[in-house]
């Protein structure tokens, strides 16, 4: 079974740039992994993005796994506040939500920024 590898918003950004490191990476992962995209993330695109350019993501982002913010996802996301209250984890709304849609969907989670979910339990990078 293949797994499943969640891009970050900040690195599909970095693929339609153009950057030769992250391109390297998708094109590597694609090739045995199942490349996803969470709903959030999406929408982030979608907002960011005019133009014919946001035709072409769409396009592209369509043939992807859409991980949705669902019960699941919205229970472990309470379970991953609850803990960054206690210990007192700086956490941003976005990296709570997509922390807990990887988590819930079994998801690795490749980002260029790893800092801010940093200390979530059970969140697993690539």
């Amino acid at each position: 079974m293949a797994t499943k590898i969640c891009l970050d918003t900040d690195v599909v950004l970095d693929f339609f740039k153009g950057d030769m490191k992250t391109v390297q990476k998708i094109k590597q992962y694609s090739q045995a992994d199942k490349l996803c995209l969470t709903s959030l993330s999406y929408f982030e695109l979608l907002t960011v993005i005019r133009g014919s350019p946001r035709w072409e993501i769409v396009n592209i982002v369509e043939k992807m796994e859409m991980l949705d913010f669902d019960r699941k996802a919205a229970v472990r996301a309470s379970k991953i506040y609850e803990n960054a209250v206690e210990t007192h984890l700086q956490l941003g709304m976005r990296e709570l939500v997509i922390a807990s849609v990887c988590i819930s969907n079994k998801a690795l989670l490749l980002t260029g920024k790893r800092q801010p979910y940093e200390g979530i339990k059970g969140l697993k990078f690539v």
